[in-house]
Formats: C-alpha cells, sequence, structure tokens
C-alpha cells in the first residue's frame, strides 16, 4: 500500500509518520485575546484562532527520518481558513546487496519542504463548501530515496540519466451537509494531484531506459459522519483512486468513537484496500483513553497491517514485497488554559515477505526492521 498522511500511513512505507491530530481544549469567551475579542465586538461574530506545532521521529538502525509541522487555523462563524507549513529529512545509510558489484555503501541525506491553504464557507445554514490545496519539493519517503541513490549508482555515467527532482501538487474541493442538526453529516470530495516521482531505470540493447516520472491521480472520498447516542459517534469512508498507466484503486475505512462514563473513550478504526488484478490491503487499530485527573490524559494504542505486496508499474521490478506490520504505544496529553501538549511513544514493527528473483537487488530495502517513534506536539487557541 502507498499511503498518504493518513491515520495507516506508517503501515506501507516505514518512513511516513501518521499525523496524530491534538486538539486543545474547548476554550471560553474569557479565554480569547484582545484581538479576538475586538474582532468578535466589532462584528458581532466570535474569531478562534488555533496553532499546532509538532515534531514527529521514526529511528532504525539504518534509517532516520524527522518531520516537523507548523498549522495555523482561524475560525470566524460558519467560515474557517487554515495554513500548513512542514520540513521533512530522510537519512540512510545505503548498503547494496553483496552480489551488486557496481554499488558502494554511503550516506544519504535528503529533504521535503511542503506547504498547504484550505478554507471552508457555509453556503447555507446545511450546506458548507470545502477547498484545499497543497504542494511540495523533495522527496515522499526512504524507498524513494533508496532507490533513487540505487540507480544513480548504477546508471549516473550513461547517456540518458537525468537527476531526479521530486516534486508535487494537489487540490481537493468538497461539499458537507449537515442533514442532522448535530448528529448527521454528508461529505463528498474531489481531488486532483500531479507527482514528479523518481523514476526507475533499465537498460538494453538500445540503451538506457527511464520510466515514467509524471503521475496523475484523480481521487474521489464520500463520507457518513453520524452521532448515535451521546456517547457514540460512526464514520465510514469510502475512496476511489485514478492514477496514471494503474488500475483503479478502492479503499473503505470505518471508525468508531465511545466515551464510556466521565473519564475513559475507546477508539476504533478498521480498512480495507484493493486494486486489481492481485493488490489487497487490510489494516486495523484502536486507542484507550483515560483521564486520569482534570487536565492530564493517558491513552494506549495500537494498529496492524497487512498487504499481498505492490503491484509493479515500472520498467525494472523495485516493487515491494507483502508487508506485516504492527505498532503499540504510549501517549500522555496535558492541558491547561488554552494549551495542550502531548508526548507519544511507540516501537513500530515491519516484516516483509520473502524477496523475489527480480527483486533481489533490493533485498537490503526490504528487510525486517523494528523502529522507534516518537511524537511530541502543541497546540493552543485563543
Amino acid at each position: 500500500m502507498k499511503p498518504t498522511s493518513d491515520l495507516h500511513g506508517l503501515a506501507r512505507c516505514g518512513a511516513c509518520v501518521a499525523l496524530l491530530w491534538i486538539a486543545p481544549s474547548a476554550i471560553g469567551a474569557d479565554a480569547s485575546s484582545g484581538t479576538a475579542a475586538e474582532a468578535a465586538a466589532s462584528t458581532g461574530t466570535p474569531v478562534t484562532h488555533q496553532v499546532l506545532a509538532d515534531f514527529e521521529g521514526l529511528f532504525a538502525s539504518d534509517i532516520r527520518i524527522t518531520q516537523s509541522s507548523f498549522g495555523y487555523t482561524q475560525k470566524r462563524g460558519g467560515h474557517e481558513v487554515t495554513a500548513s507549513g512542514a520540513y521533512s529529512t530522510y537519512g540512510l545509510d545505503y548498503e547494496p546487496v553483496a552480489f551488486d558489484f557496481l554499488g558502494s555503501p554511503v550516506s544519504v541525506e535528503k529533504r521535503r519542504t511542503s506547504g498547504g491553504l484550505g478554507g471552508r464557507a457555509k453556503l447555507l445554514d446545511p450546506l458548507t463548501a470545502l477547498v484545499s490545496g497543497g504542494l511540495y519539493e523533495g522527496y515522499t519517503d526512504h524507498r524513494s530515496v533508496w532507490l533513487d541513490e540505487y540507480y544513480r549508482q548504477q546508471f549516473a555515467a550513461l547517456p540518458g540519466y537525468v537527476p531526479a527532482t521530486p516534486k508535487g501538487e494537489n487540490i481537493v474541493f468538497g461539499l458537507r451537509w449537515e442533514y442532522l442538526p448535530a448528529a448527521g453529516f454528508v461529505q463528498g470530495d474531489i481531488g486532483y494531484s500531479h507527482d514528479r516521482t523518481a523514476p526507475g531505470y533499465e537498460i538494453d540493447f538500445s540503451g538506457l531506459r527511464r520510466s515514467r516520472p509524471d503521475l496523475y491521480t484523480a481521487s474521489y472520498h464520500l463520507a457518513f459522519e453520524n452521532v448515535v447516542t451521546r456517547r457514540v459517534r460512526v464514520l465510514n469512508e469510502f475512496r476511489l483512486s485514478d492514477t496514471t498507466d494503474r488500475e483503479q484503486r478502492l479503499n473503505y475505512q470505518g471508525s468508531l468513537n465511545v466515551a464510556i462514563g466521565e473519564q475513559w473513550v475507546v477508539r476504533g478504526f478498521g480498512g480495507y484496500t484493493q486494486e486489481r488484478p492481485t493488490f489487497e490491503a487490510h489494516y486495523f487499530g484502536g486507542t484507550i483513553a483515560y483521564e486520569p485527573a482534570a487536565g492530564w490524559q493517558v491513552d494506549v494504542s495500537g494498529r496492524y497491517y497487512h498487504d499481498s505486496g505492490e503491484i509493479e508499474n515500472s520498467l525494472f521490478s523495485s516493487a515491494a514485497p507483502g508487508l506485516d506490520s504492527w505498532q503499540v504505544g504510549l501517549g500522555v496529553r496535558r492541558v491547561w488554559g488554552a494549551h495542550s501538549f502531548k508526548v507519544f511513544v511507540a516501537p513500530y514493527f515491519t516484516r516483509y515477505q520473502p524477496a523475489g528473483i527480480g527483486t533481489a537487488f533490493f533485498q537490503n530495502l526490504y528487510k525486517d526492521r523494528t523502529w522507534g517513534a516518537v511524537q511530541v506536539a502543541y497546540g493552543a487557541e485563543f
């Protein structure tokens, strides 16, 4: 599976740390800043501001990934504007297999910068319009960094080799319909993205050939969210994506939040992905959160992922074999006034199925690893 930054992003590429949103507690009117209070007084519409700063890291013996991000949201009545930015780093101790006579060990350091804007506006009382967009420059995961270094060592001296310049853009439009006041929602989104990847290479009697560097994806998302009771919330999501030179990919994910008493909350999710002719994946996980005292929360979370192996689309067989991964972590959250702070740590395990003959040169990329994951986040609302 090739995930984005969604909840199960840790699954297919160990480099993709899932963003764990830390929402600050509800803030009363007396917590508003002077600027917000003045705006509210002059317009009659409450204005709130939210900021989030986040650091995430994922570390194995030969791979180091970090991401630092910042987000800002302004809410005014039924309107909302968001802005975000992130800086990611990838450090690899690249090691070719013993029978790769053209390869040599080397330390590789790459980066990615990204940014995004979004907004929502209430068109009618039950209907809200949504729009978001973003762009990035740099490698999207440790796998693309590793493969790019492999192809550079093999073919950089040959005519036809072009250094990779990965980057991309995306835009999403949607509508959200509140068909039951505060209890039933339907949301539909249509998205389009362009990714310039780090392509693969192969050589034959015709010379060096490069796989397609530019990929275009159209995506469609439909979600149903329902507040079943005061303590139970259910979300069902359906996604369809159509990428250049690939079959359509279908995904379903269901989520359930249950408040058990005043101090306990249980969250669970599960999903299934399919792409013809052979790719299948399923995943599930959950969190148990406990509030031992006012302003403190402790949670234990876990997740599991399995897939049948990536579908090969490039000239050279660099597709990942089947993968099983799992994680169990502990988080502590502190809320005081308008501020919140959270620390999360977890071991994360990836176990690949045996590599075939076609992927023998990539055994050191698709090898079993034990990772350490950490997240530190701060949020405020005023």
